[in-house]
């Protein structure tokens, strides 16, 4: 009997599954899968974990470690208690953490910008000393205001409960993945 090799796991692209009933057997699949691994969420840490989904063919289906009644009560009753949350520091985000990682990303680009002033200043004037970049100054102000206001919005939703050090910004270099293993 002759042994057929496999290409083993392999990293698949994200996009919409063009086949009707390959693209309902994936959903079945990740569903079981996804339902799975909410248990180990709620079994490993006590955590209330539920999940709602409609299918592609439109039916719904539900996973929650309590009742799925108990999970959204509690969540409505969060949202309610927290208003500040749906509006982060005025930039329309949903939480903490994407309104941190948007300011990453704006120091990034800032970051930059300033390396290729610097860059382009030595090649004009070489004998030159790079001037400060006022400009800059007054953006790296503005950011630290926005961070400040990211830092009191999570002191609300995570008092002592949560300590997230904002003043870290990870250097990730490319080809480097940040989650989604």
């Amino acid at each position: 009997m002759e042994r057929r090799t496999s290409r083993g796991r392999q990293k698949i692209e994200m996009k919409l599954v063009e086949s009707k009933d390959a693209r309902y057997v994936t959903f079945s699949k990740r569903k079981l899968s996804l339902f799975r691994k909410a248990n180990e969420l709620s079994t490993f840490t006590g955590a209330d974990v539920g999940i709602l989904l409609i299918s592609p063919s439109g039916n719904p289906y539900s996973y929650s470690s309590t009742s799925v009644e108990q999970i959204t009560d509690k969540f409505l009753e969060w949202k309610l208690k927290n208003p500040q949350v749906v509006d982060q520091a005025g930039r329309g985000k949903a939480n903490v953490f994407q309104a941190f990682d948007d300011l990453r990303e704006e120091l990034q680009i800032m970051n930059e910008k300033e390396k290729s002033r610097k860059i382009r200043y030595k090649i004009l004037h070489p004998d030159s000393e790079i001037p400060v970049d006022k400009h800059r100054l007054d953006q790296l102000i503005e950011l630290k205001l926005k961070l400040d206001a990211i830092k009191a919005a999570k002191n609300k939703i995570f008092p002592e409960q949560f300590k997230l050090d904002l003043n870290v910004v990870p250097n990730l270099d490319e080809g480097e993945c940040s989650g989604n293993h």
